[in-house]
């Protein structure tokens, strides 16, 4: 009934899929499983963003316009922190990110370079 769950460890590779993986906390003690974005697959780990539901804040994350296309049952907000998932990781294949939020990303990513750069923060 729902092929959205029948995938195979190689639809990993596509960039800006989105996934339910096992998250490791920063402290390397435990995780959670939570929504993940892949951006970039390598041979060992994937570099992916986190997703969160409970973000509030256009300036701490890019708020998706259109979070049920991407599979997501709550609106949902991308935090900026890159995460690296081994593919055992990943749980359960939600959908892939409609292009305007794509856009959207790539364009938010783009600014936090520019601060970045003019405020001279490393």
């Amino acid at each position: 009934m729902f092929s959205r769950n029948i995938m195979t460890m190689n639809d990993i590779k596509e960039e800006w899929s989105v996934w339910t993986a096992f998250v490791r906390f920063q402290d390397g003690v435990g995780g959670k499983e939570r929504p993940v974005i892949v951006l970039d697959d390598k041979i060992i780990l994937c570099i992916c963003m986190g997703v969160t539901s409970k973000q509030k804040s256009h300036h701490l994350g890019y708020k998706l316009k259109e979070w049920r296309h991407a599979g997501l049952i709550k609106e949902s907000w991308v935090r900026f922190e890159y995460l690296r998932i081994g593919p055992g990781d990943f749980r359960n294949w939600l959908g892939r990110l409609h292009d305007d939020d794509i856009l959207g990303i790539q364009e938010w990513l783009n600014d936090l370079a520019y601060d970045h750069k003019k405020y001279g923060l490393s």
